[in-house]
């Protein structure tokens, strides 16, 4: 049996945007991989005694997510400059990520995140990459593109 391929996307079309560097910038160019949104949460045992199977009890969302790069250091909109400054503030920064693109109606998940792994990467006859890893604050919002 086929897939209908008119409701599955190509990775083409996906958008993530970040804020850093004095505005949100479109970063999907860089982007080899995105992996780990929308998240997961936190499940608590609440099992009571005489129970036929084990209940899991929903808490927190976690969302870390990590994303692999190509490495380009462009003065303003490279890689390397806007994870640096991020690396470098510390602070959480707004992302939008459009899996399907940014048409109205489609699925957007957003929110603010603070870079804690920002590692170049290198193999010999390979590109140079980065790899990176966020951690969500507070969660993240999955919504539609408005």
């Amino acid at each position: 049996m086929a897939a209908d391929q008119d409701v599955y996307f190509d990775s083409d079309v996906s958008v993530f945007k970040i804020t850093a560097g004095g505005g949100s910038r479109t970063m999907t160019p860089y982007i080899k991989e995105l992996r780990g949104l929308p998240g997961q949460y936190k499940v608590n045992d609440i099992t009571a005694f005489g129970a036929v199977g084990e209940q899991p009890g929903l808490g927190l969302i976690v969302a870390h997510f990590s994303i692999e790069w190509l490495f380009n250091q462009v003065d303003v909109g490279g890689t390397y400059t806007i994870l640096n400054s991020l690396w470098n503030a510390k602070i959480a920064a707004a992302f939008e990520y459009y899996p399907a693109g940014e048409t109205v109606g489609n699925a957007k998940i957003s929110g603010n995140a603070k870079l804690v792994v920002f590692e170049v990467t290198n193999r010999v006859g390979d590109y140079v990459a980065i790899h990176s890893e966020f951690y969500a604050d507070n969660g993240v919002t999955c919504g539609l593109a408005t």
